[in-house]
């Protein structure tokens, strides 16, 4: 067994859900950062526990057949991709074997047939939150994503994950916030984008001057892109120039809608694979004019109003009163009458006690902590003939699967892996469940 600190050869046996190389050494478990399975590379230990130790494949001495070359150069470094060095099928591939194993493993029988859904893997990423920090001695203001498992920020000149419209100023922001009468006091930028254009809103922990607005406002006009401020939470982002600001959308074509969004509204990162997931996910219900349905988690109305063009009754619950709003007013700028949201939180304790009355079809879209609770509600009080869970997190899908298969009474029938995180190892998947007879 080598020392703890001496750099030794090792064959990778394995892969973690999070992307690192797995190998046993005298008994004990490695996590090896940048290795691939079936790799043989030179372990750089870098810490450990009782249970397990980490460390850094220092070399490659025999690289895997599936190993290229990463498009990003901060790759390795940047905690925004953990997967460029492994080629693209096979991302999708090991995605596909983290919702399974997940799902097997809770004793969930899966269908033979998996649908995989994805598009285009580079310049999708229309949601983004850089980081940014003055470190003098790295020569001033530093903007881009955290460090793989450190808080440092990543000084990038160009990604290629993100939305074209930032990548080609992603390295102009750290001269514009040095020139601000407070460039030690912006900690971050989100970045949103819809069809209609992009927004960034600096956050700043001291008040801005006027100078510094106009500065802002000539870089958004330079750039054309849509400029906004964040004094406190994000209820105070607002426009740079209120009166001629637009508000940002996105469409579902195959649906006409328009869904639009404030610049702290949560929408899904890659907008082509949400029209392929929220596409699937109604023909899999597939509602008639009859149909009443019920959208948990419904945020905008993104699976609520393409449901609604289909079903004669759609219901969306939220907790989130802001987007329950917005919902409803994505419902009337489109010219859906047949929608109604609600506000009401479907993690607390009272939710044993709601009944949502009768729905034929139901949709269910949570957050990574899942959605146990909501789900034994609906199984106990509405039973609906199909229910489609959309998932970002395969731990949970796989908890709340053994659910609906067991006590719940539903049989898993169609599953289907996302790859809405390309060159990342989240994974998003959708699984329709039809009411055992």
């Amino acid at each position: 067994m080598p020392k703890p600190r001496e750099p030794f050869e090792a064959r990778i046996e394995g892969f973690t859900h999070d992307g690192r190389g797995v190998i046993r050494v005298g008994g004990k478990v490695w996590f090896v950062e940048g290795a691939l399975p079936d790799e043989r590379v030179v372990v750089r230990p870098v810490r450990g526990t009782r249970s397990y130790s980490l460390g850094v494949a220092e070399s490659i001495l025999e690289p895997s057949v599936s190993r290229v070359t990463p498009r990003c150069a901060a790759f390795g470094v940047c905690g925004g991709c953990a997967l460029q060095h492994l080629e693209y099928p096979k991302q999708l591939s090991f995605k596909k074997t983290n919702v399974v194993e997940n799902l097997e493993v809770a004793g969930v029988t899966v269908p033979e047939e998996i649908l995989e859904l994805q598009a285009r893997p580079w310049a999708y990423r229309r949601r983004a939150r850089l980081g940014a920090r003055m470190v003098p001695k790295k020569g001033g203001v530093l903007v881009g994503f955290r460090e793989r498992r450190k808080s440092f920020i990543t000084p990038l000149a160009s990604c290629p994950v993100i939305h074209p419209s930032v990548d080609q100023v992603l390295g102009k922001i750290a001269g514009l916030i040095s020139q601000l009468t407070i460039p030690d006091r912006i900690p971050q930028i989100e970045v949103a984008a819809g069809e209609n254009g992009t927004a960034l809103v600096f956050r700043h922990l001291s008040p801005l001057t006027e100078g510094d607005r106009r500065m802002l406002r000539g870089f958004g006009a330079e750039e054309q892109l849509l400029i906004y401020t964040q004094e406190k939470g994000p209820e105070t982002a607002v426009p740079l120039d209120p009166g001629t600001t637009p508000e940002l959308f996105y469409t579902l074509k195959a649906f006409d809608l328009d869904i639009w969004f404030s610049v702290t509204h949560f929408i899904q990162v890659n907008g082509a694979v949400n029209e392929l997931i929220v596409e699937l996910a109604v023909d899999w219900l597939a509602p008639r004019e009859d149909s009443q349905v019920l959208d948990l988690f419904c945020g905008l109305g993104n699976f609520s109003l393409a449901l609604a063009r289909r079903a004669g009754r759609v219901l969306g619950i939220e907790g989130d009163s802001s987007l329950v709003k917005k919902a409803g007013e994505n419902a009337a700028a489109n010219g859906v009458a047949n929608a109604e949201f609600q506000a009401r939180d479907l993690f607390s304790d009272a939710v044993a006690d709601w009944n949502p009355g009768a729905f034929s079809h139901v949709l269910v879209d949570p957050p990574r902590s899942g959605a146990i609770e909501a789900l034994k509600t609906i199984c106990t009080k509405v039973a609906p003939d199909a229910l489609v869970y959309v998932s970002c997190n395969p731990a949970t899908l796989a908890r709340d699967a053994a659910y609906l298969t067991g006590p719940g009474g539903y049989q898993l029938t169609n599953l289907a892996v996302a790859d809405m995180f390309p060159h990342t190892t989240h994974v998003e998947s959708a699984a329709l469940f039809v009411r055992a007879t």
